[in-house]
């Protein structure tokens, strides 16, 4: 009986041992796979503002008020000035690609774990591991951070993170948490009333309001101390900030033609779209309504959070004039947690992976394969030239053009589908009823 029962005890300690060692290679297998990736691979564009960022910080230069500069509060920015000290001591751009790009695959790596973690608690094992995965191999998630060099993926798991220790009880670190994600990359923001309404709903109006003071004092602080440091002019970093609206002598070319949602559609009806800049502030009426649907609700359950962080997001991503692909990534977490454990229908898996196949037409469309220059430059110099005269084809360019502003229309009703389907699941139980004979 003894000997049976170490039998057991060694079978399930082997089984445990091997579930970790596999669970190790995996981790480590993707590490590697992005950190060469990252090496050869960049969007020009951001790593330009990148190496341009750390070497104004090196040279004690306001990061905002050259041309093409950093868009967002001054954090990512002295990651930005450690990378190029550690190009100046290795000399190499594909060290220095890769270093800039370490915390945002180790945030993927955190989160496809976190996000795990939090779904074995929650959900299961089984829900777990299908969670853990699907985070760990999303390719949007490799695309955007390893490949392109976006930071939208640490955003996210910070937001994730606040999350966590919201529906834990834990208000303040909550907060703080989610300060960091805004000081980050601002966009986290539109997350802030979500977290309002579930304080206000399952404590009182007083928690409500000092979450939110909270959440908003770290990036106001955070980027007041660092100007006050530096003493940089902050109306550069004003001009920055409210880009879209016709304030601080700002200069939204951009914004004519759109990006990932319905204003690249408007864009190719020719409507020109920088002195409409009332038009351009259309989210903030958008996410206000959403504010007060959510607010009406009696109860705020941690699954109603969750459905609320993606409405508030949704409604962001198909409100705002300029929203780049990558922001999708975002709220993937919560889509993914909701779908796969609070909810769980097959077909929101599908629908989700043919809004990403979507985003996926866009963004080529949108001409990210560019992305891949470093690797091509090095190893296939012919292909990047055929990249290039695709794109410049008289003939080409404008058929894909077309594309982009109509991709850019489609994902945007695609979202707003998604989201009444997640928001009333009895439309998927009524179409799959079977007919009665």
């Amino acid at each position: 009986m003894e000997e049976e029962h170490s039998n057991s005890v060694k079978s399930e300690l082997s089984t445990l041992l091997f579930r970790k060692r596999t669970y190790l290679a995996l981790f480590l297998g993707m590490f590697l796979v992005e950190a060469v990736l990252a090496l050869w691979t960049g969007q020009p564009y951001d790593m330009n503002i990148w190496f341009q960022t750390g070497k104004w910080m090196n040279q004690g230069i306001n990061i905002y008020q050259p041309d093409n500069h950093l868009g967002y509060p001054p954090l990512w920015g002295f990651w930005c000035f450690i990378s190029y000290r550690a190009y100046l001591f290795f000399a190499n751009t594909e060290i220095w690609r890769l270093i800039v790009k370490l915390p945002i695959i180790f945030a993927h790596l955190a989160c496809a774990y976190i996000i795990g973690a939090f779904a074995a608690n929650r959900f299961g094992k089984k829900v777990a591991v299908k969670i853990l995965l699907i985070t760990l191999t999303w390719v949007f998630f490799i695309y955007t951070g390893a490949i392109w060099g976006q930071i939208d993926t640490i955003s996210a798991l910070l937001t994730f993170l606040a999350f966590y220790f919201a529906i834990t009880k834990r208000p303040i670190p909550s907060a703080i948490l989610l300060g960091i994600a805004i000081t980050l990359k601002i966009y986290p923001i539109v997350t802030l009333p979500a977290f309002f309404i579930y304080f206000y709903k399952n404590w009182d109006a007083k928690k409500a309001i000092k979450y939110a003071v909270y959440a908003c004092a770290v990036p106001v602080l955070f980027t007041l101390v660092v100007f006050a440091a530096f003493r940089w002019d902050l109306l550069y970093f004003f001009r920055t900030i409210f880009y879209s609206t016709p304030v601080f002598q700002s200069n939204p070319i951009q914004i004519d033609y759109g990006c990932m949602n319905i204003f690249s559609f408007i864009a190719l009806q020719k409507v020109n779209l920088v002195p409409l800049w009332s038009l351009r502030l259309v989210w903030i009426p958008a996410l206000t309504t959403c504010f007060f649907v959510w607010l009406k609700k009696a109860k705020m359950s941690e699954a109603d959070l969750t459905l609320s962080i993606i409405s508030f997001y949704v409604v962001f991503l198909v409100s705002y004039s300029w929203i780049a692909e990558q922001t999708f990534l975002d709220v993937l977490p919560f889509m993914f947690i909701f779908i796969f454990g609070y909810n769980q229908k097959r077909i929101y898996l599908y629908l989700l992976s043919l809004i990403q196949v979507l985003v996926f037409i866009f963004t080529f469309a949108n001409q990210s394969l560019f992305i891949f220059t470093p690797m091509l430059e090095r190893f296939w110099p012919a292909g990047l030239t055929t990249l290039q005269n695709f794109h410049s084809d008289p003939q080409i360019g404008p058929l894909i053009w077309q594309i982009r502003g109509t991709m850019g229309l489609i994902v945007s009703l695609s979202l707003i589908g998604f989201l009444i389907l997640l928001l009333k699941p009895q439309i998927t139980t009524y179409f799959s009823r079977k007919p009665n004979r």
